[in-house]
């Protein structure tokens, strides 16, 4: 992907899905409506897109932030549908809004910056064990992270809070709070219970 100058005016196509992915995650999305095929036409140019975390049914129409994701992968599904696969290369915010002629949503963005883009290295825990024991359980996640980074207490956290069956109003909370104990406790309090 391109190295994009964030001190300028960036507008980017804006995927509006219920999916929460933190820095380094990675998420497989089948596209077969038009418009988002024009999307992944647009993002392959090396600006990529953003998941927005909302879309036309969500009761939650104030998440004024997405991840920034590049497409690592390409596949045809079994039904011949596009299977992309995308990492998540920082959180940005989103504000002016706008459709183009195949109402294909675009968004300017601004950067956030988050403690799940920071490596930051520890001991192994329980946190880890039972994170590596979860992907190892799942093909498709076992299949998307190769590089599963489990000394990483950030990477394993994020990966946490992307994962587990909670309310995207909740997991949202954990892109401003920009602590990571925070997120730790919450995830522990969960996993550990």
């Amino acid at each position: 992907m391109k190295k994009l100058n964030l001190n300028t005016e960036i507008i980017l196509p804006i995927l509006p899905v219920p999916v929460f992915l933190l820095s380094k995650g990675i998420v497989r999305l089948r596209i077969f409506e038009p418009r988002y095929l024009k999307m992944v036409k647009i993002a392959t140019k090396g600006t990529g897109f953003v998941i927005w975390g909302n879309s036309t049914e969500s009761p939650l129409p104030n998440i004024h932030w997405g991840s920034w994701v590049e497409i690592i992968n390409f596949n045809h599904g079994k039904d011949n549908i596009l299977e992309i696969d995308v990492k998540c290369k920082a959180l940005v915010g989103l504000n002016g809004f706008n459709r183009d002629q195949d109402d294909l949503l675009f968004a300017k963005i601004t950067p956030i910056h988050h403690w799940s883009e920071k490596p930051n290295k520890f001991i192994t825990d329980e946190n880890s064990s039972l994170l590596a024991k979860a992907i190892e359980d799942d093909i498709l996640l076992n299949e998307l992270y190769c590089d599963k980074q489990m000394n990483d207490i950030n990477w394993v956290i994020a990966r946490w809070l992307e994962l587990l069956p909670i309310s995207m109003e909740i997991k949202s909370t954990f892109v401003f709070t920009g602590k990571l104990n925070d997120a730790k406790n919450f995830v522990e309090s969960i996993i550990l219970n």
